[in-house]
């Protein structure tokens, strides 16, 4: 028996142009189980006295939301939370989902012929994480202009105001991008190998040492998204830092 671990997503079908794979099967998934939860949520209510998942689930967009405010500041805080609050719980669930069974066990032929798995966690396809690390500095830009206007976002560039800010102003850009493959590649890094880790556990050890593996992957899996909502409301705090 072979362990095979791609890389890359595999692709399950076509449609025109767009090659659908495992991974954005999961995506999808994951949001649509997160948006029915906040649906039935929604219709059921908040108790005034709340049980125990209430409770823990309000314990923990108080944490996100109070880390927002502490970080940017009261009312840039505000602004940014429902963005990063739902990168923390996209990304939670989607590490989480990835242990279930089913994960590289469930296999089916795709249109190229080959057997792959019907499923692969999210967060171990590049194109997932390099997706939500854009939408981060994007809203960062986005803010930055509402807050300091067009011309204070391009002068934030060349601060302090000299020929040796105005050389390095292509340093600050390059750094710009430089979070872009810091938030996309750590993502995907801890989760793929994290993944292959499991998958060898389980060829090697196929019955009590693995479940150990699965219980630090819950936990790094909750430490990968307090990272990438960390940084992203940090980078979202220092685009305005001046003027919150």
């Amino acid at each position: 028996m072979e362990i095979e671990i791609s890389l890359a997503a595999e692709p399950l079908f076509q449609i025109g142009p767009l090659t659908f794979t495992n991974s954005m099967l999961t995506s999808i998934l994951v949001g649509l189980a997160l948006v029915i939860g906040s649906l039935v949520l929604y219709r059921r209510g908040w108790n005034l006295v709340p049980g125990r998942f209430q409770a823990l689930v309000e314990m923990g967009m108080e944490f996100i939301y109070n880390l927002c405010v502490a970080t940017a500041g009261k009312k840039i805080g505000r602004r940014i939370f429902p963005l990063v609050g739902t990168f923390f719980i996209f990304i939670l669930m989607a590490n989480w989902g990835g242990i279930y069974p089913g994960h590289g066990s469930i296999t089916l032929h795709n249109f190229e012929g080959h057997e792959v798995p019907l499923f692969r966690p999210a967060n171990s396809d590049l194109n997932t994480t390099a997706a939500m690390a854009l939408v981060s500095i994007l809203a960062v830009q986005v803010l930055s202009i509402n807050v300091k206007g067009i011309g204070g976002y391009i002068k934030g560039f060349f601060e302090p105001i000299s020929i040796v800010s105005i050389i390095l102003a292509p340093v600050h850009l390059i750094g710009e991008f430089s979070h872009l493959l810091s938030l996309s590649l750590r993502l995907f890094g801890n989760i793929f190998a994290g993944e292959v880790v499991t998958v060898v556990m389980f060829f090697l050890v196929p019955y009590v040492v693995p479940f150990a593996f699965l219980g630090l992957e819950m936990l790094f899996g909750f430490i990968q998204a307090m990272i990438f909502t960390v940084l992203s409301i940090s980078y979202m705090a220092l685009a305005t830092a001046k003027h919150d």
